[in-house]
């Protein structure tokens, strides 16, 4: 068995959210906060996410792979601060990694085996929890880069060049999987339709997009349509202070939106690459937004021999 330390990267949503849940496209980042897997005999109790992995390969009758997984131990304090989860895809890249590295320990790694495994594992995972998601944070984690998703299908997607995005952290973590629940639950109300296409269409928008200006014109609906969706649901999608950063950065022809779930979490500044990144982080820190040095990281699931 070759033991190996494999790492993979966390996500954003930048646009699609929940309307992905019924097939449309969402936009996913991976950013450059890695989580950290490797093979070794101190491995602690697995979690929910690697057990659905482990019952997988066992059904699978891949008993060698199955041991190995057992003996994995997961890092992803890159992804937290100071303990609190950022909203990044912390269980995703985990999963993803702890999977990459179980097989490169077999001899067996693959990144479309890897991201189909953890794809299955985390939505059994999560649908225990009543939510089984997108799967749009574990194809990040697995292929890198920016992506359009849908449907199970990851497509390599490339943005204007002339768009730039900043992030920041809201200072509250979101419940995803309550957040969620709460559209389900009211998800026939038309306006809570209305919502789920006019996100969809903003997606798409942004899809298409071949300059700056046009692409921000597809965030600038997203976000409005995340605002529609919230008040539709009676929740609470967008913080007050992301609702007072994008007023002030609409004189700049900039964009503030939640991403993923919204309600707190991770905020995505879009903005015309001329815009200088000084008057986003002003804007931010007034705001009581405390800015993130993220990039989109290209490269997925990856491993090393230890101690390489």
């Amino acid at each position: 068995m070759t033991r190996a330390i494999a790492t993979a990267p966390g996500k954003v949503i930048l646009a699609g959210e929940y309307a992905v849940l019924d097939g449309a496209t969402a936009i996913v980042v991976a950013v450059d906060r890695r989580a950290r897997a490797r093979c070794g005999p101190d491995a602690p109790p697995r979690s929910e996410f690697l057990a659905a992995a482990h019952e997988l390969l066992l059904e699978a009758n891949d008993a060698a792979a199955a041991a190995a997984l057992a003996t994995v131990t997961v890092d992803t304090r890159a992804l937290q601060d100071d303990g609190v989860k950022l909203g990044l895809g912390s269980s995703a890249a985990a999963t993803v990694a702890a999977i990459g590295a179980a097989l490169h320990a077999v001899g067996r790694f693959d990144r479309a085996t890897v991201g189909r495994l953890a794809a299955a594992a985390h939505a059994r995972a999560q649908a225990r929890r009543g939510a089984a998601g997108s799967g749009a944070d574990v194809a990040a984690a697995t292929w890198g880069g920016t992506l359009a998703f849908a449907r199970g299908v990851a497509t390599p997607l490339t943005l204007p060049p002339d768009l730039a995005i900043d992030f920041a952290w809201t200072g509250a973590a979101a419940d995803t999987a309550t957040l969620v629940a709460a559209i389900e639950r009211v998800r026939d109300r038309a306006a809570v339709q209305d919502a789920l296409a006019a996100i969809a269409d903003a997606a798409t928008t942004i899809v298409a997009a071949t300059t700056a200006d046009a692409a921000l014109g597809g965030f600038a609906a997203a976000a409005r349509a995340t605002a529609a969706l919230g008040a539709a649901a009676e929740v609470a999608l967008v913080p007050a202070a992301v609702t007072a950063l994008a007023d002030r950065l609409a004189a700049y022809g900039a964009i503030a939106k939640t991403t993923g779930a919204g309600g707190g979490d991770i905020v995505a500044v879009l903005r015309p690459a001329a815009l200088p990144q000084a008057v986003v982080t002003a804007a931010l820190l007034d705001a009581g937004l405390r800015p993130l040095a993220l990039a989109v990281d290209p490269t997925g699931v990856d491993v090393t021999a230890a101690g390489a």
